[in-house]
C-alpha cells in the first residue's frame, strides 16, 4: 500500500496594534492547506471564543490566549525547542538589533522560552510565506521573521494606523499541533515611533513586547496595565502581572508540546 501525506490544517492568528487609541483590531484567519495531494478537509485548529480562553492571575490582572488546543490548554510552541528569529533592518530605526534583542530577553525570561535572534536576512514579509526550507538532507520550519514594512507589501494585512502586526502559523498534523513559524511586521511609516523603552505611547520596544506576546499565543486584553491590552495607552514598558501569567502558560513551565515534523510542512504556505 502507497503510504500518503498526513493532513493539515493550518492557522495564522493575525493581532495589530495600533498606537494611542483602541483602535487596534484583531482578528482570526483560519486558513487550510495541504502538500502534494494530502487531504486538507479536517477541522481547524482554533477555539471557540469562550471564557476558557481568558484568565485572571492571582494579583487579579487578566490574561487571554489566541486559541485552545484539543485537551482545552492554550495553542502555543514546543517548550523544548528554541524559537528562531530572523531580521530584516531595511527601512528600520538604526536601534533595531538591540530593541528585538532586549525585547527577547524580557519576554524569554518571563515565559522560559529559548528566543534566539539567529541571523540578519534580506527576506521581505509576505502573506505566502513558505512554511518551511530544507537544511541538509531534510527540512525545518522557517524562523520567525521580523522586518519593517510599509502598508499593502504583499498581502501583509497592515494598515496606516497599525504600530505592527503579529502573524503566528500553526499547524496541527494528527493529534500534533503547535505554533511553528511566524511573523512579525512594524509600521515603517510610523515615524511617530522611537526607539527604545522609554514609554509604552511611542517606545517601538513596547510594540515589539506586544507583537512578540501574540506570537507566543496570547490575545489582547482591555486592562490597560497590560502590555497586550488593546490600547497602549502611556506609562512605563513593562510587562504587567497578566502578561507574565500568561507567558507562563505558553512557556516552559508548561512542559514540552511536541510540534508537528517539519518535513510535512512541504509545499504548504501561510496564504494557503
Amino acid at each position: 500500500m502507497q503510504a500518503t501525506r498526513p493532513s493539515l490544517s493550518l492557522l495564522v492568528a493575525l493581532a495589530m496594534l495600533a498606537g494611542g487609541t483602541a483602535t487596534g483590531g484583531i482578528g482570526l484567519l483560519m486558513l487550510r492547506g495541504a502538500p502534494d495531494g494530502a487531504d486538507p478537509t479536517i477541522a481547524p485548529v482554533v477555539a471557540e471564543s469562550s471564557d476558557e480562553r481568558h484568565g485572571v492571575a492571582t494579583t487579579g490582572a487578566p490574561y487571554a490566549f489566541w486559541a485552545l488546543d484539543r485537551d482545552g490548554g492554550p495553542l502555543r510552541w514546543d517548550a523544548c525547542t528554541p524559537i528562531t528569529f530572523v531580521l530584516n533592518t531595511q527601512g528600520a530605526p538604526h536601534t533595531a538589533e538591540q530593541d528585538l534583542r532586549t525585547a527577547l530577553r524580557i519576554v524569554g525570561d518571563a515565559s522560559g522560552l529559548d528566543l534566539r535572534l539567529a541571523a540578519m536576512t534580506d527576506e521581505i514579509p509576505s502573506a505566502r510565506r513558505p512554511l518551511v526550507e530544507p537544511v541538509g538532507n531534510g527540512w525545518r520550519w522557517r524562523p520567525v521573521l521580523v522586518a519593517w514594512v510599509r502598508p499593502g507589501a504583499d498581502g501583509i494585512p497592515l494598515t496606516t494606523a497599525d504600530r505592527g502586526v503579529a502573524l503566528p502559523v500553526a499547524v496541527r498534523d494528527g493529534e500534533r499541533e503547535a505554533f511553528v513559524t511566524g511573523q512579525i511586521v512594524l509600521n515603517a511609516a510610523r515615524d511617530d515611533l522611537v526607539p527604545g523603552f522609554v514609554d509604552r505611547s511611542s517606545a517601538i520596544g513596547s510594540t515589539l513586547l506586544h507583537e512578540l506576546g501574540h506570537l507566543l499565543g496570547l490575545d489582547h486584553v482591555d486592562d490597560p496595565d497590560q502590555i497586550m491590552s488593546v490600547d497602549p495607552g502611556s506609562g512605563p514598558v513593562a510587562l504587567g502581572p497578566g502578561d507574565r501569567a500568561g507567558l507562563e502558560l505558553v512557556g516552559r513551565a508548561a512542559g514540552c508540546y511536541p510540534a508537528p515534523a517539519a518535513s510535512a510542512g512541504r509545499g504548504l504556505r501561510s496564504g494557503d
